[in-house]
């Protein structure tokens, strides 16, 4: 019979599976990361219309002043309507 690399007598215990690691979570250092959370709006809008931009200006190879002309008309807040897209079909 072939040598086992494991002791198959009673008297060993088996072991207990270990715990799952936890994961711990350490606040940043500075004051700085508290000022990220509380950002305004604003701001993330402003962000996001920059960075839309530069997307724009890489993807599509026009200037950066062009690709924020082009951002702002598609970012541009919409003129609400009082008829829904769905009645507009219904009607056409």
């Amino acid at each position: 019979m072939p040598h086992l690399p494991f002791s198959s007598s009673p008297s060993s215990s088996p072991k207990t599976s270990p715990s799952p690691p936890s994961i711990v979570l350490h606040p940043a250092s500075g004051a700085s990361s508290k000022k990220e959370l509380f950002k305004s709006s604003d701001d993330m809008a402003t962000q996001y219309r920059t960075r839309y931009a530069q997307y724009l200006a890489a993807a599509l190879n026009m200037s950066l002043e062009a690709a924020m002309v082009e951002a702002d008309a598609q970012l541009a807040p919409r003129r609400c309507s009082e008829v829904s897209e769905a009645e507009a079909h219904r009607e056409s």
